[in-house]
């Protein structure tokens, strides 16, 4: 049987050529680069080779870049290590209503802490830049908003953000979830005005365990581990060369080739949209029609998207039923339900995301199988 992956935002399948990269590190290139000798500084020389390569991605300087294991870590260290290292700027955080839970957790114990919190509405996938704009006050330390949505593919206007605290005169630092938007449409540090942006290797045909974190020159930064002083002491621990290598190369040719399958993925987004539209006359789009390329989020009436998601995997197609990454939330409503679909649509919807290894064929494949289990299905 043939498989079809379809679930490129939870992680993609890494380029032949990291495979590669990371098996020579392996082999040859194994050393400590914090050793002094020959090996040591083999391998320090492969790191600064990947963190060129990260930072002239989003045109920032070298030493503006400091490697984590993924977006995940990333986040975190931006925003507890911001908000803790400049708390005489104020206790006050503003985000929006639909960040990913590696956001939304640690802005949460903070307000554990005594922090103070608003949430920014975002109606039918769109910002309210003027909620933001009123929620800024001189105690506010930090704003953090993503760039693009994981689950619907919502593009957030983080330069307009940028513009707001400027107007506002405000000295609060702008933090970006990036992950889902590095490598897929064009951004730079300077074009989106953040202090901190998150990105992650093994979204973009890396492997997992890689990511990093671009830290704004001048910006003040607490670090949240501890040890040998790793990263300029904001990551201790020996960095994992072969991971971050392989990030490099993920980054190298993602970028090499991102215009081209930019139109790929625009190409593949209107022809699923067209043929979910023909095939099934009920579905609704979630995702809104300016969104990423490379998101699509549906539900369908009466069909339990789990149990979809499961029946696909049996045939060999694989997509989700929400980001991998569970809900932002243990309590309230869902990321979906925050953007105004109701609790019934948001429990039947599927998102499909695209790679340059996808194909129109595909796309029909999936279109079939779901009719095939609609045309089974019991009412729920």
């Amino acid at each position: 049987m043939s498989e079809i992956y379809l679930d490129n935002c939870a992680t993609t399948q890494p380029y032949p050529e990291v495979i590669d990269k990371m098996i020579t590190v392996l082999r040859e290139n194994w050393g400590n680069p914090s050793s002094l000798h020959q090996k040591g500084l083999l391998s320090k020389s492969s790191l600064d080779t990947a963190r060129m390569q990260v930072a002239q991605a989003i045109d920032v300087h070298d030493d503006e870049i400091c490697f984590t294991s993924g977006g995940t870590e990333s986040d975190n260290l931006a925003i507890l290590g911001a908000c803790l290292a400049n708390r005489e700027k104020g206790n006050h955080i503003i985000t929006t209503a639909i960040e990913h839970a590696a956001v939304i957790k640690p802005i949460r114990e903070l307000k554990r802490r005594g922090w103070k919190v608003d949430y920014i509405p975002v109606p039918d996938g769109y910002l309210n830049l003027r909620v933001l704009a009123d929620a800024v006050t001189e105690k506010t330390a930090l704003v953090s908003v993503m760039l693009v949505n994981n689950e619907v593919g919502s593009i957030f206007p983080v330069q307009e953000v940028r513009q707001i605290l400027n107007n506002k005169g405000s000295c609060a630092l702008l933090h970006c979830d990036a992950v889902q938007g590095f490598g897929k449409i064009p951004f730079t540090a300077a074009s989106l005005g953040a202090d901190l942006i998150s990105v992650s290797s093994h979204k973009i045909h890396g492997p997992k365990g890689a990511g990093a974190l671009y830290i704004k020159r001048g910006t003040k930064i607490q670090a949240q581990s501890f040890g040998g002083g790793q990263e300029k002491g904001l990551r201790s621990g020996t960095e994992a060369t072969q991971a971050i290598v392989g990030f490099g190369e993920a980054v190298l040719i993602t970028f090499t080739h991102r215009e081209i399958n930019m139109l790929h993925m625009y190409e593949l987004r209107r022809y699923c949209l067209a043929a979910l539209n023909t095939a099934f006359p009920d579905v609704q789009i979630n995702s809104p029609s300016d969104g990423s390329p490379y998101i699509v989020n549906v539900s369908f009436p009466m069909v339990r998207s789990k149990d979809l998601v499961k029946y696909l995997s049996e045939h060999g197609i694989y997509i989700s039923s929400a980001a991998a990454c569970k809900s932002n939330h243990t309590r309230g409503p869902s990321i979906l339900e925050s953007l105004g679909v109701s609790r019934e649509m948001a429990n039947s919807a599927l998102r499909i995301s695209f790679s340059a290894n996808n194909t129109l064929p595909e796309i029909d494949e999936l279109i079939r199988w779901i009719v095939e289990y609609r045309r089974t299905l019991s009412p729920v």
